[in-house]
């Protein structure tokens, strides 16, 4: 009898493991196809695009005319992360320095975008 008991509860806990594994991953997976079919529809349109962005400046990289910033959501393009966003005059360069709060205009057709505009938020 004790052998049977113990079978059902470890059936159990794998289909409680396996279960909430899903739910968790499964529809967060599924969510972030969706976020990528949105961004794939804007690049696909050709349309020019812009956006108002909030970030923190990582580093900023004048000789490849990069700055990288950890950004915000970006609506209907792309989630939050650090990444490198050319800018696109040298003069955005000279305004921020790395660890600076920053509000800015991300504009150009997905992926090929670029930061027109520069503000310190603090």
């Amino acid at each position: 009898m004790r052998a049977w008991k113990a079978v059902v509860l470890i059936d159990l806990a794998l289909l409680l493991g396996i279960g909430g594994g899903y739910l968790f991953w499964g529809l967060r997976a599924t969510r972030l196809e969706r976020e990528l079919a949105v961004a794939r529809a804007a690049a696909a349109s050709g349309i020019e695009r812009e956006w108002q962005v909030e970030g923190v400046v990582r580093a900023v990289l004048p000789e490849i005319n990069v700055l990288v910033i950890t950004h915000g959501e970006i609506p209907g393009f792309m989630a939050p992360m650090t990444m490198g966003f050319r800018a696109a005059s040298p003069t955005i360069h000279a305004s921020v320095q790395a660890g600076d709060a920053v509000r800015f205009t991300l504009r150009g057709v997905p992926p090929n975008v670029a930061v027109t505009a520069i503000e310190k938020t603090r």
